[in-house]
């Protein structure tokens, strides 16, 4: 367990509130290295190019990142690199998210990868399928001012829904998955980014019918509440609402 410790803070970029590094800075991990690393790790997500996220003996999460195509952003801008630049905004904006410890490249997969510590709870449609009630109801609530919390700090987080947020031991939220996300430097969030994420949080049918078992107005009502916005972009955002949540 200590030597598997040492082989990854030796051949990896640290992270730190230092400005990033340049992406061909970035160090490399052998096929040993990588094996070494992966001994006894239990599996935790693969898609058609084999093991994508790992569980550590650890219980460090590392996870791996294949350019898709081609033509692929991940040539300026690697998915790791992405992922440990957002998790260092979001804890700067006070927003609980993963710790990641160090990024490194694996040339023989021809992939990225992120060495994170594990959030310890259970993602938020996990948690509503297990309640109900007033408990579901608080939550939901709790949820919709969350968003806005992330709205009025300028945060938006293109993969939001209830399977990336987690609800931790203390019942508070915390993102995960966060590669896919735009920060504005000043300001709160547009109306049009508002509106985008209400899409993004409805585009599964289970989480649609979590948000309003409890109650149509649940959500939108805490999260108006807390945003504090105009009549027009209320009546706007409660509109769309209604057309993704209930119909």
């Amino acid at each position: 367990m200590k030597s598997m410790h040492f082989a990854v803070c030796d051949s990896t970029q640290k992270i730190d509130n230092k400005p990033s590094k340049k992406k061909d800075d970035v160090q490399s991990k052998t096929k040993v290295e990588f094996d070494n690393l992966t001994t006894n790790a239990e599996p935790l997500e693969q898609d058609q190019h084999g093991v994508k996220v790992y569980r550590l003996p650890n219980e460090k999460i590392l996870k791996l990142f294949w350019r898709r195509n081609k033509i692929s952003s991940q040539i300026w801008a690697p998915h790791a690199q992405r992922f440990a630049r957002n998790a260092l905004i979001l804890k700067n904006r006070h927003i609980p998210t993963i710790d990641v410890e160090s990024i490194f490249k694996l040339p023989h997969l021809k992939c990225d990868a992120v060495l994170y510590h594990e959030l310890p709870g259970t993602t938020l449609r996990s948690w509503l399928r297990a309640h109900s009630g007033n408990d579901q109801q608080d939550k939901i609530q709790q949820f919709g001012q969350f968003v806005s919390r992330l709205h009025d700090k300028g945060i938006h987080f293109r993969s939001l829904h209830l399977g990336n947020v987690l609800v931790t031991p203390n019942g508070s939220f915390a993102l995960i998955d966060i590669v896919d996300m735009t920060f504005q430097h000043f300001g709160k969030s547009t109306i049009s980014k508002r509106l985008r994420n209400l899409r993004h949080i409805a585009r599964y049918k289970e989480d649609r019918q979590l948000m309003v078992s409890e109650g149509d107005n649940v959500f939108i009502d805490s999260y108006l509440e807390a945003s504090h916005l105009s009549e027009a972009d209320n009546k706007q955002l409660r509109s769309v609402y209604f057309q993704l949540f209930l119909t």
